[in-house]
């Protein structure tokens, strides 16, 4: 169902005030654009900080509205970032959506603070769209899915800002997942996503030893 947003709603999905919650972001510009972010809930508003060099940033800048979509499964993360083709993106008025969500907020920006090379921007939560879903059980291999994709993804900023030692911490901790999915979900879709990520990160330290 479509309704007005209020803070009851809000309350209801469960987001508590001051945690982040990783969701997927989808933004438009001439095509939507769903992206992986962090988002804090905080007096009646969401905050999320958006590195200037990326699509959701400059769709933003151009279209100041995108949805927050909440979504358990850490494959749908992944194919967000790396296989955007897969993902099921669908419109409603204003906005564009997951339409495997298990809910999706649409917001609008209210305010941007920038600060080098990144914006602390605040959406307004303005519609909510709740799906009827069947509970999916818990799995720690969604988690540390997750955590590799937010770590991996801060390595190259880390390593442009010479925050070098902060880098190779990320990496340690990828390094730690990857053999963490190895043994809880071997030869499954998330060990082959965990590697993938695994060598990604890789390559960026190599680099980084190499210059």
């Amino acid at each position: 169902m479509l309704v007005e947003l209020t803070l009851l709603v809000v309350a209801e999905l469960g987001f508590v005030e001051g945690v982040v919650y990783e969701v997927i972001a989808v933004s438009f510009s001439s095509k939507p654009h769903p992206a992986p972010i962090g988002v804090r809930f905080k007096d009646g508003l969401f905050e999320a900080t958006i590195y200037h060099d990326t699509a959701t940033y400059a769709n933003l800048k151009v279209h100041p509205m995108c949805t927050l979509n909440v979504v358990r499964s850490g494959l749908l993360f992944y194919d967000a970032v790396y296989m955007k083709h897969k993902l099921r993106v669908m419109r409603e008025g204003d906005y564009w959506f997951l339409a495997d969500a298990d809910a999706w907020l649409g917001v609008t920006v209210v305010e941007e603070s920038p600060d080098r090379g990144r914006s602390v921007f605040k959406f307004k939560p303005s519609m909510l769209h709740l799906s009827q879903v069947k509970p999916k059980p818990y799995t720690r291999a969604d988690g540390a899915l997750v955590e590799m994709l937010v770590h991996e993804s801060r390595i190259k900023p880390y390593i442009d800002s010479g925050l070098l030692v902060e880098a190779k911490r990320l990496y340690d901790l990828i390094v730690h997942y990857n053999e963490l999915m190895a043994r809880i979900a071997q030869n499954t879709e998330y060990q082959a996503y965990a590697k993938a990520i695994y060598e990604s990160a890789t390559r960026r330290m190599g680099e980084l030893k190499g210059g």
